[in-house]
């Protein structure tokens, strides 16, 4: 018996060559990991998953970020070399002051950069500096030895070592909970008909039907019959069925009052009056009736944005040496006036 031996070259692409670098990450350096990330070969199919909360929690923090806007800063002082800092720090808040405010809210903390030679204030990479641990504190090193670096913290982080958005994060979660099942009823048209065989008067036994007959009979409906337009309307079943509507919106019972009870814990940890938020004052009894409680809405909200200007671009134009002063277009009469660091 004779056997012939054929040398097969195999040239690995890029396709393959992943599934042999992941196949190697998993098993060969196990050894190296504490935990990998949970990913389900299976979703809950049938079920939205959407993300409400990132728009709700957004649109909550822009209510603040988006005052920033309005802060027109003047320098106060008189000397020459402090100028020409006010002014790459006015052009900083102006361009990047309401992004860095969300990130504030997102992150917790930002890194902000100067340098003298060119005069330049920025939002630092990663990549930019080393972050090295002292005693009971980590400090924040820049490569370059000629940029000063600025860690503006909010009070959360200050607090608790957490953003405001981690501290938010089981009622955002909760909101996407509540939403994504209002969405999952709304996408089945809110209804469930159950329908199953009569018995006959005269038959002592109950009627079944078989799993093939069952089978054909729900494809056979779902199929030809329902509330699409290319869908039949008239309905003719070989025997007499017994039908049971399940009405789905009854399932999601207090909607509004979860939704409501989620959106203002958090608008509390955003010190923002729950009348500024469109969704909390569109289901209230006495939306635009009441012109004095917008006017204190209003006042709170400025108040509240005062306090995060200041312990943030205020501070930093403290201890970058930068003397300004500021008023905010827009704010309630009575509470308005300048403001100088």
């Amino acid at each position: 018996m004779r056997f012939k031996i054929f040398a097969v070259s195999l040239r690995p692409n890029s396709k393959s060559m992943r599934i042999i670098d992941e196949i190697k990450r998993r098993f060969f350096r196990a050894g190296e990991v504490i935990t990998w990330d949970a990913r389900p070969f299976f979703s809950d199919w049938g079920f939205c998953k959407h993300k409400f909360s990132e728009v709700i929690w957004y649109n909550i923090c822009d209510i603040l970020t988006d005052l920033i806007e309005d802060v027109k800063l003047q320098n106060e002082s008189d000397r020459e070399g402090e100028l020409a800092r006010f002014v790459a720090f006015k052009v900083f808040v102006y361009a990047h002051g309401k992004q860095v405010l969300q990130r504030l809210f997102d992150e917790g903390y930002v890194v902000i950069g100067y340098s003298p030679v060119t005069n330049i204030f920025w939002q630092m990479r990663d990549a930019e500096y080393n972050k090295l641990s002292e005693k009971d504190a980590t400090i924040v090193k820049p490569k370059d030895e000629n940029v000063r670096v600025y860690v503006m913290k909010s009070s959360t982080f200050l607090t608790y070592q957490k953003s405001d958005l981690a501290i938010c994060k089981g009622f955002l979660n909760f909101l996407d909970d509540v939403l994504n099942a209002s969405a999952t009823v709304s996408k089945r048209l809110g209804a469930v008909v159950v329908a199953s065989p009569k018995n006959l008067n005269s038959s002592p036994t109950a009627t079944v039907l078989s799993d093939e007959q069952k089978k054909k009979l729900e494809e056979e409906i779902r199929r030809d019959y329902g509330a699409l337009s290319n869908q039949s309307n008239l309905m003719i079943l070989p025997r007499e069925m017994s039908w049971q509507v399940i009405n789905l919106a009854g399932l999601e019972l207090r909607m509004q009052e979860k939704v409501k009870t989620a959106i203002l814990s958090i608008v509390d940890r955003v010190k923002i009056p729950a009348n500024q938020v469109a969704i909390i004052d569109a289901q209230g009894s006495k939306q635009l009736a009441n012109g004095s409680e917008i006017r204190e809405g209003d006042k709170l909200k400025y108040k509240t944005f005062k306090r995060l200007f200041e312990r943030t671009f205020m501070d930093m134009a403290r201890d970058y040496g930068i003397r300004i002063s500021y008023t905010i277009d827009g704010e309630p009469i009575g509470d308005s006036g300048q403001v100088i660091a």
